[in-house]
């Protein structure tokens, strides 16, 4: 796991997708994880609200359900990331446990797309940037 930035052209490729977070004057430092033979950035995120998430201080933390499928290399900016320390300090070890929050949030996003007519999984269909990475998960 490291710390990454998006790079302009995963921007290109995928800005028009609402659920993807973007900011034009700050971009979201993410941390690049790997599961299986997939690669994703989970963007660092403050007042989160919902579950779905490893918290670090507070309403801070990874947001699972912003995740993105990192399908290139050049998706990743060569920019240095930065995060706060006490967020820093909260992931070290953590590996493993981010991992299986990041696996049980796929799961969980999977099962919601097999029962699309379920209104309790309606949120995590909307709200989901896996929505956009469905084939690669």
């Amino acid at each position: 796991m490291r710390l990454i930035i998006l790079s302009e052209k995963f921007y290109d490729e995928y800005g028009q997708c609402p659920e993807i977070l973007q900011k034009k004057t700050r971009p979201y430092v993410c941390l690049e994880v790997k599961i299986r033979s997939s690669t994703f950035a989970i963007p660092f995120r403050h007042h989160i609200r919902h579950k779905h998430a490893f918290f670090t201080c507070g309403e801070c933390g990874l947001d699972y359900t912003k995740a993105v499928v990192i399908r290139d290399k050049s998706y990743i900016s060569a920019e240095c990331p930065r995060v706060e320390q006490a967020e820093f300090n909260a992931l070290k070890g953590m590996d493993s446990r981010v991992r299986k929050g990041l696996a049980d949030y796929i799961a969980l996003y999977k099962k919601a797309s097999r029962y699309k007519e379920n209104r309790h999984y309606a949120n995590i269909l909307q709200c989901s940037a896996l929505q956009y990475f469905e084939e690669y998960i």
